[in-house]
């Protein structure tokens, strides 16, 4: 999909999470060639692709012992010595307690967080932090 399609699915209100993340990190990865690998994925959403509860509840144990946080946002960018939280949200999702805690430590040490909301929005913070600019 060109990037004028990607752009104009982004404006449909009924647009998944996945689809938006999805837009956000090729948009990244292809604009952006010399900040590839300083933007990815966390492994946040396990849970949601396993039916079985109690399945569930075993792999997110082992998940904790691992080192997995619960907050974490979507995606993690790091650059020029400082690291960036982007969490994902469409249509009337919004950060739950843990995801605002999570943003709330890494800005105490220095970093920045925020929900995204739509490629647009994405695009706009990727050129400010790449400007300098302030956030």
């Amino acid at each position: 999909m060109d990037m004028e399609n990607q752009n104009m699915d982004m404006e449909d209100k009924n647009i998944s999470h996945n689809k938006l993340q999805s837009a956000v990190f090729l948009w990244m990865w292809n604009e952006h060639p010399e900040l590839r690998y300083l933007c990815f994925r966390t492994m946040n959403n396990l849970t949601t692709q396993i039916a079985d509860p109690n399945k569930a509840k075993a792999v997110m144990a082992v998940q904790r012992s691992m080192g997995m946080v619960k907050g974490t946002t979507d995606l993690v960018f790091y650059y020029a010595g400082r690291l960036y939280a982007f969490d994902i949200k469409v249509g009337k999702d919004r950060l739950k307690p843990e995801q605002v805690e999570f943003i709330s430590a890494i800005k105490a040490q220095g970093g920045y967080g925020c929900e995204i909301r739509s490629l647009e929005q994405f695009k706009d913070v990727i050129r400010r932090i790449v400007n300098g600019e302030e956030l």
